[in-house]
Parts: structure tokens; sequence; C-alpha cells
């Protein structure tokens, strides 16, 4: 069987076309099942908006300029016809379907087609070759199928399509428990590799690798202080909501690497390093990266001057020193503690850090709530403080199965 992007791009049109999630799902649920499993895969990581599994450091590095300059020469018209089209889709992907043309000499393109090209964009480092590379594919493309690769390429589907709709599409295929599907992408980073384990029937067997980083957690917004205990059977435990970056610290030995939400490695902040190094064990840490002076935070506009900066120079960060705040211990010598109820997560993550803060880390403040008026006050509290909000967690749960997305 032929695993054609024109499948793919078929399916994309019906879900970008109805607004029932239960319709979406049960669309990407029929494709992925009309498909072999490597290409299933393949479909898996492209519906979820990627070019390769959420884990991976590689990119394509193709940006809006060399889509630009892609179009432009092969649909040969001129800049400002271009720009007229694009203004109208707001997409460069919209405008791509309109001004190509549908003669395709390449036969038909395939889903491990388009994989293979994107690796070898990813691998290309001049832009001349990336353009050329880009240009193939898009010939071999037919308009619709076109519209797609540029839309996965830039990162976003707009078809009402995310990682969370994915993985009930792929509980639904199989009758696998949605809970074990989002743990095992929580754990691999990777919605190709999960549809392969619920294939097998072998969820149970995604395992953490250290420096490979896992799926972040993701809080669902409570509008009052009587929404929060609608959820929590008692008592809650509540942490200021930083304004900083969220970031994982891995760390095994002295080797210590630190990823953000979106999967980076973060390289800006060297003096982060050293402290989390002295620490004993293995571990992973969830937490916030702040810009820190006198013990306090400071306004994020301050880290942003960080920002981008692989190569830091000293004057800088004195200037804009930063903290590690962890409010989460995710892993430890072995132990996956994702099922842990978030006491004794919260026990032995106290044990870790020590009581005193470290050098550019320390333990998030947190305190028990056990009225509506007790939760408003420690609002209030936390926004004189100058903090976004609170984070509100029920101290017997295991940590949340949920993605990025």
């Amino acid at each position: 069987m032929i695993a054609s992007m024109r499948r793919f791009v078929e399916t994309c049109e019906a879900v970008s076309a109805t607004t029932k999630k239960t319709e979406k799902v049960r669309l990407v649920s029929k494709c992925l099942r009309s498909l072999p499993v490597d290409d299933a895969a393949r479909a898996a990581i492209f519906f979820a908006g990627h070019a390769f599994p959420r884990w991976e450091e590689r990119t394509l590095a193709v940006g809006g300029s060399l889509i630009w300059q892609a179009l432009e020469a092969l649909s040969g018209l001129p800049p400002e016809r271009l720009s007229q089209t694009y203004r109208r889709y707001g997409d460069a992907g919209g405008m791509a379907e309109e001004v190509l043309s549908s003669d395709n000499p390449g036969g038909e393109l395939t889903l491990r087609d388009v994989a293979a090209t994107f690796e070898n964009l990813a691998a290309l480092r001049g832009s001349t070759q990336k353009l050329e590379a880009f240009k193939q594919l898009l010939r071999r493309a037919s308009p619709g199928e076109a519209k797609y690769i540029i839309k996965i390429v830039t990162g976003d589907l707009r078809i009402g399509l995310k990682e969370n709709l994915v993985e009930e599409a792929i509980a639904q295929t199989f009758l696998r428990p949605l809970d074990l599907v989002r743990r095992a992408n929580m754990i691999t980073a990777d919605v190709g590799a999960t549809f392969r384990l619920a294939a097998a029937d072998d969820l149970a067997a995604a395992r953490l690798r250290l420096f490979h980083p896992i799926g972040f957690m993701l809080a669902t917004p409570a509008e009052t202080p009587a929404e929060v205990f609608e959820s929590f059977p008692a008592d809650a435990l509540v942490e200021d909501k930083y304004d900083g970056i969220r970031a994982q610290a891995h760390k095994s030995g002295r080797t210590v690497k630190l990823f953000s939400r979106t999967m980076d490695e973060l390289l800006e902040f060297p003096e982060l390093f050293e402290g989390l190094a002295a620490l004993p064990g293995e571990f992973i840490l969830d937490g916030e990266i702040l810009a820190w002076r006198d013990a306090h935070p400071l306004p994020f506009r301050e880290l942003q001057r960080r920002l981008g900066r692989k190569h830091s120079d000293m004057w800088l960060l004195l200037d804009i020193p930063v903290n590690f705040v962890a409010f989460d211990l995710l892993y430890q010598d072995g132990d996956l503690l994702l099922d842990t109820p978030l006491r004794e997560r919260q026990r032995r993550l106290e044990q870790l850090l020590g009581p005193a803060p470290g050098a550019h880390f320390q333990l998030a403040g947190s305190q028990r709530c056990q009225t509506v008026e007790e939760l408003r006050e420690t609002f209030e509290n936390a926004i004189l403080r100058g903090q976004e909000g609170l984070m509100a967690k029920e101290p017997g749960s295991p940590s949340p199965l949920s993605t990025s997305s």
C-alpha cells in the first residue's frame, strides 16, 4: 500500500472543515488505521504539526524568507502578486496552494518522501542547498500537498488539531486507554513512537531517557478560588505562578542540561549548571528560570535580555543574574515519579535540594490552603509580590498527564 501524501492532505482538509473535536479525532484515527505502522507513525507526527518528534533537537531551519524564495521561483509570479495572495490567506501554505501549478511530473508523493526530504533539509547547512532541496520537494507536490508541507515546516497546521487530539486518535485506533497513551507520549515526547507502542499493545514499555526531555505538565486555568476547590477533595497545595521560562533540569554525574517547554536545549544560563551538578544522584527537575536579585524575582523583561545569547558575556551575567526555582521532581536515581503522589515528590525534592537556597537554585515556596477565603488571600498576596497568580495542586495527586500543545 502506498502511503500517499494525498491521503494525509484529504484528512487535513476534512479535519479543517469540522469544528467538532470528536469528528476530528475520528477522521485522524481513520487515516492512521489505513496506513502501515511506520507510515502512520510519520503521519501522527505530521498531524501534530511537527516535522520531527518533539524531543529531537534537529530543526529544518527553513524560514519565511526561504519559503518565499521557493514560491517566487516556482510560481514565476512577481512579488506584488505573491504579497497580495499572502495577505488574503495570512498563511504561506494557503498562498502556495493558489500560486503553484497542479502539474507535478514527479509522480505520487508519499509520506516517506516528505520525511526523507525533511531529514535532508535538517542536515543541509547552506541556504542555497536548502532552497534547492525545498524547491525539488514542492515541484513534486500538488498544490494541496505543498500547502500542508509548508504548514508542517512552519509548525502549525491551523486546522484545529493539537497533539492532545492526536493522542485521542491513537487511543481510538487501537482501543487503548487514553491515559496510557498520554503517559507514553509524555515520557517519550514522540507521538510517532507512541503510535508504535500502541500498535504493539506495549504502551507500558515507554521508557524515560535522561537528557531526552519529556512532555511538560500543563495546568488548567481556574477563574475563581471556589472553582479550584470544586476539583480538589480537601485542601490545595499552592505555589506562586512565576513570570519566567519553564524548564526541565536533567542531571547525571557532573552533566547538566536544561530544556525549554518547546524541548529546546537552553544554553543561555551557564551559571545554573555548577550548582545543579553538585547535587547528588540523577534527577529531572521541573521548574522556572527567573531573573533574580536580592532574593526576589525580577520582571520577565529583564530575563529577555539574556535570551538568544548562547555565549553571554560576564557583564551580562552579573547585571542579570538568574535562579532556577524547582517545583517538582519527575525522576530520581532510576525512579520515574510521574505516578507518585505529589506529597511524596515534594518530600523527595526538599530532601534533594535542602532547606537553604543553593548556588542559583532553590525550592519553590508553597503552602496549604483549606478554604476559599484562605486561597483568595494567598492569591492577592501573590499579585502584590508581582507574580502572575497561583498554581494549585492536589497533594495526593500524581503528575497530570498532559502535553505541550
